[in-house]
This record gives structure tokens, C-alpha cells and sequence, in this order.
């Protein structure tokens, strides 16, 4: 019998809602998504205070967000990233045996109709 350390299975529990494809869009403000290990800070460097919104990482992983104020930060835990089949992202950690997920796009849906609003990711390789 093998042993290892695997991905523990999806969580039901956290199933989110599927990656709105009808909402994609090309536009990105200039607010910066920085990476230190399992978390992330954006930085809102805009004048425009954005509302509650929901995160999508990499089209694929979301988390909802409260209001991020004109010119503020926000410090997300990627851990708390989750799809719609309940996987959790993998973003690594001192004591992980494999590779983090590379964060290559991340968004802000505003709203039910509204256009997603793409960020700057700075960082990754």
C-alpha cells in the first residue's frame, strides 16, 4: 500500500459559482495584485472606490471581497479561493511538498451584469 501526501478532495461545503464567461473582458485598471507566498495585497493606487465584489483568480477560483476605498489595500489568504466543485487553490506555504498554483489573472466582478474588471498581477514568473 502507497502512501503519500495528496490534495485533500473537494469541499461541497465551498462550491462557488462558475467562472462568468459571458462577463469576460479585456479592460484592466491600474490597481496591483502582488503575491507574497498564500496571500495577496491589492493595492487600489485608482481615485475610484470599488464596491463588495467577488475575486476570480485565474478564472477559475473565487472569494467574495468587501469594499476596497479609493487609494487602500486588502490582504487576501489565496487559501480561501475556492471553485465550483469545492477544490480549494493551491497556494502553497513553507510546510506544501508541491508546486503552488501560479496566479496569472485575477479579476473583480462588481456585479450580476456588469463587465469584469481585470487587475494587474505583479510578480509571477
Amino acid at each position: 500500500m502507497m502512501v503519500g501526501c495528496q490534495s485533500p478532495p473537494p469541499d461541497v461545503s465551498k462550491v462557488t459559482m462558475s467562472y462568468p464567461h459571458q462577463l469576460h473582458s479585456t479592460g484592466t485598471e491600474p490597481i496591483q495584485v502582488i503575491r507574497d507566498q498564500e496571500h495577496i495585497t491589492i493595492v487600489n493606487s485608482t481615485a475610484h472606490s470599488f464596491g463588495s465584489s467577488n475575486l476570480w483568480i485565474n478564472q477559475q477560483y473565487t472569494q467574495p471581497l468587501p469594499p476596497i476605498p479609493a487609494g487602500s489595500t486588502l490582504r487576501v489568504n489565496l487559501w480561501d479561493c475556492y471553485d465550483d466543485l469545492g477544490d480549494q487553490f493551491n497556494a502553497g506555504g513553507f510546510w506544501r511538498t508541491d508546486e503552488p498554483t501560479q496566479l496569472v489573472l485575477a479579476q473583480l466582478q462588481l456585479g450580476d451584469e456588469q463587465p469584469l474588471v481585470g487587475l494587474l498581477v505583479i510578480g509571477e514568473n
